[in-house]
């Protein structure tokens, strides 16, 4: 887990960021493979954190798209949309911008409707955690904008996920993931305030499930996914 060293530098980089516009709020997040160890399922971690679901869960299918960068993409950022369908009929699609630095300035593309939205994304892995920032456009339909040119990947993920109640008021989301090619990955996760405080509070959930046998994985969702499996390997 993060030494304290590293700790103590990522809370001087938190504070140096604060003056500079970046996004205030975090969703950390941490996931594993259950083949390997730690909890099996999403009752499994919510049993080990002594967490009771705060509703019933939600089934998704998520499918990711290849697409050249928008017109007024920021440059060098990652470009990545997915769609997400879900059980109770209703639908996303989001395009994301991820980029190692916060932007100055950015804009979802123009006309379309897009609702937008930013967060540090910080992962929890065997390593410091590690920082990117997203910033996203959000519509609530069930296909991409024409204008994209957005081409569906061949294969989508299943994804279930489940909420809870954490003991401080917050709630932690837990999902479990069949990957295309049948293979399941695990996330628990919390959108919070950008601070070491917040972190913290979300290195101790880590924790109690690393002592649980979970190992923590670095690849982000969007790498696990949208990768789908070579003709013939399944």
């Amino acid at each position: 887990m993060i030494a304290a060293s590293a700790a103590a530098a990522l809370g001087i980089l938190l504070r140096l960021l604060a003056a500079h516009g970046v996004p205030k709020h975090a969703e950390y997040a941490a996931r594993w493979d259950p083949s390997a160890g730690g909890p099996a399922t999403a009752a499994g971690v919510l049993a080990r954190l002594g967490l009771h679901a705060s509703g019933a869960a939600t089934a998704c299918e998520v499918r990711y798209y290849d697409l050249p960068a928008p017109e007024g993409a920021p440059r060098g950022a990652a470009v990545i949309l997915r769609r997400r369908v879900c059980d109770d009929g209703t639908a996303e699609i989001r395009l994301k911008y991820r980029t190692a630095r916060p932007l100055e300035s950015w804009a979802c593309p123009a006309g379309l409707g897009f609702s937008e939205g930013s967060e540090v994304d910080v992962g929890l892995g065997e390593e410091a955690p590690s920082r990117v920032y997203a910033y996203a456009c959000t519509l609530a339909e069930g296909t991409p904008p024409s204008s994209l040119r957005a081409a569906a990947k061949p294969c989508a993920a299943r994804m279930t996920r489940v909420s809870a109640r954490a003991p401080d008021g917050g709630h932690l989301k837990v999902e479990e993931w069949t990957l295309p090619g049948g293979a399941r990955r695990l996330e628990v996760s919390r959108t919070d305030r950008d601070d070491v405080d917040a972190l913290a509070a979300f290195q101790r959930v880590v924790e109690r499930l690393e002592a649980a046998g979970a190992r923590f994985l670095a690849e982000s969702k969007t790498e696990l996914g949208s990768r789908c499996p070579e003709a013939g390997a399944r």
